[in-house]
């Protein structure tokens, strides 16, 4: 015989209520909560019907409290839907917090201005693919970060019985812009050091540190991105082997409530890399170690660079100063930024010792990335084929040689 069948979770059974003393009532049920367990709940009133209402507004609260996305529904707004999304996002320890911080942006920033008036059900493709469509008038850049934000949402939808079907993926397609990589050119580097060594200089304040110049040195012989440059510790350099190397372990991050700090891995876990160090960058090493202070020199884990206060740099000053490098370079119309060094070193490696080398030294799992978006394209004439082919040249009475051509017979 088959038993009583359970309650669903977030539903109460019958209410029994009972007086248990002169003017005061007791309204008790049990109430299935969001853990799966029946519980006990009850309210006091001065009457029955005093006593079963606060027992509904109490119930009333507790369905409202854990339950979380079990509450969205598909007429729910698409707000609530997000935020239950932003709720589970933040439970993902599998993703960084950089990361983390980067998604809740795109959704405040760009999703939720669109969608925030539209229940989920009212999340169509068509909606969905003009909203992208307009996105991308603005840059591919935003449309697919806004793409990937809204199929995460409305995938946590599907996986939670909200939607049957995530429309996202019936979107049109968007074609990602060819993208030419270009590297610096040899007149190009030297203005930017002549302006980086000159920087500050003469001008009234604090003795220019000259940090944003040693991180050039570093990230154009290490083809580093700027975090893991400025994430290099005492202990990730060797200057006891010929040439030296780096260890690229880490990488500089910000967040929200938190400030800069350094996260413990570079951009993926798959960039942990040890590379060779030219002679150039080796010396700027050894002139960031002697700088720090005398009482922190024994910590391993001390950066080589770091702030007047002992801190991490964050990126966005570095880059700050290096506007205003560009700018006394006359170079400020040509939208370089500190990754064009990152490129540099890529085009000059795979160019010189091939794109297999080029990837390794920037921590890529295969050649795709390097080749698309870091390796300039070489352009240098082969004169190898050339020769090859001679051997197809003709033979006989008019022949190029100046011999004659051999009639058939």
């Amino acid at each position: 015989m088959a038993g009583r069948p359970r309650q669903p979770v977030g539903t109460f059974g019958s209410i029994t209520t009972t007086e248990v003393e002169r003017g005061k009532f007791r309204a008790t049920t049990r109430f299935r909560d969001w853990d799966g367990q029946s519980r006990k709940v009850s309210a006091t009133g001065k009457s029955r019907r005093a006593a079963e209402s606060a027992l509904k507004v109490e119930l009333q609260n507790r369905m409202h409290v854990g339950g979380g996305q079990d509450e969205v529904l598909a007429d729910s707004p698409f707000a609530e839907l997000a935020a239950a999304w932003v709720e589970d996002l933040r439970l993902d320890v599998d993703r960084a917090a950089s990361t983390k911080a980067q998604y809740e942006r795109a959704l405040r920033l760009w999703v939720m201005p669109a969608f925030e008036n539209f229940t989920v059900r009212e999340m169509t493709v068509a909606r969905l693919d003009r909203f992208l469509k307009v996105q991308r008038t603005t840059s591919y850049s935003r449309a697919k970060q806004s793409k990937t934000i809204l199929s995460m949402i409305l995938g946590f939808a599907v996986r939670h019985g909200v939607l049957a079907s995530n429309p996202i993926k019936e979107v049109a397609q968007m074609k990602r812009p060819k993208r030419v990589p270009k590297a610096l050119t040899l007149e190009q580097i030297a203005a930017i050091r002549l302006a980086a060594y000159e920087h500050g200089i003469g001008r009234p304040g604090m003795k220019p540190s000259g940090l944003v110049r040693d991180v050039i040195e570093v990230m154009l012989g290490t083809a580093t991105r700027i975090g893991e440059a400025l994430a290099i510790r005492k202990c990730d350099v060797d200057m006891t082997i010929d040439p030296p190397t780096v260890r690229i372990a880490g990488t500089i991050v910000w967040h929200k409530g938190a400030g800069v700090s350094r996260q413990s891995h570079p951009k993926t876990h798959e960039s942990n890399r040890v590379v060779a160090v030219p002679s150039f960058a080796a010396e700027v090493m050894r002139r960031r170690l002697a700088m720090i202070p005398d009482a922190e020199r024994q910590d391993p884990e001390h950066l080589l660079f770091f702030t007047r206060n002992g801190t991490p740099v964050a990126p966005y000053n570095v880059r700050r100063t290096f506007r205003e490098i560009l700018e006394e370079a006359g170079l400020s119309g040509l939208q370089i930024s500190p990754h064009a060094f990152r490129r540099t070193g890529a085009t000059l490696i795979a160019h010189e010792l091939g794109l297999q080398a080029a990837a390794d030294q920037l921590g890529h799992t295969s050649t795709t990335t390097t080749k698309e978006h870091y390796a300039e394209r070489d352009t240098r004439v082969n004169p190898l084929p050339a020769k090859v082919l001679q051997q197809l040249a003709p033979k006989g009475p008019s022949g190029a040689d100046g011999s004659e051509w051999e009639e058939p017979e």
